[in-house]
């Protein structure tokens, strides 16, 4: 339900603005006051020329081109009526990949208890595996989480005038 929540309310929200901070404020607006509705989110948005402009509530930050982006932390949504939610802007270069991870990545447990955890997690992205395989490696080390992976890479946008 919470998902379905949280979709609703993205949809709902892109509508009128596709700023990352007014993504998370009209989130978390919809999560306070629910119990035990907490979550973590990035918003992120990526122009055309590359720039980019990440919000954070309480989210794991992601890597660019094998390496973690040091990114101020959040609480997560849902945990108070006035959060601060931190936002970094950087520029994603033409063949720049930026990956994104769920914890359940890093949090995926094998039978001896032992974390799958961040070593692995950039030893992976350091030898440029691919989206599907970071999240088939964490699965089968022990998923006990949600595991969800996404990687974009910026490629050259063709000048139309040019053809």
């Amino acid at each position: 339900m919470l998902v379905a929540l949280l979709v609703g309310a993205v949809r709902s929200t892109l509508d009128w603005t596709s700023d990352p901070m007014a993504v998370l404020r009209a989130l978390n607006k919809r999560l306070l006051g629910r119990a035990d509705a907490q979550a973590t989110c990035l918003a992120m948005r990526i122009e055309v020329g590359g720039e980019v402009t990440l919000a954070n509530a309480g989210h794991m930050p992601p890597y660019l081109n094998g390496e973690p982006i040091a990114m101020e932390g959040a609480l997560p949504l849902g945990m108070t009526e006035a959060p601060e939610f931190s936002v970094m802007r950087f520029q994603l270069n033409v063949g720049d990949r930026l990956v994104l991870l769920s914890d359940g990545i890093v949090e995926a447990t094998n039978a001896n208890g032992q974390l799958f955890g961040f070593d692995r997690v950039h030893s992976l992205l350091r030898s440029a595996a691919t989206a599907a395989a970071i999240a088939a490696a964490a699965q089968s080390f022990g998923q006990q989480d949600d595991i969800s992976v996404i990687s974009v890479t910026r490629s050259a946008v063709p000048d139309p005038t040019l053809a």
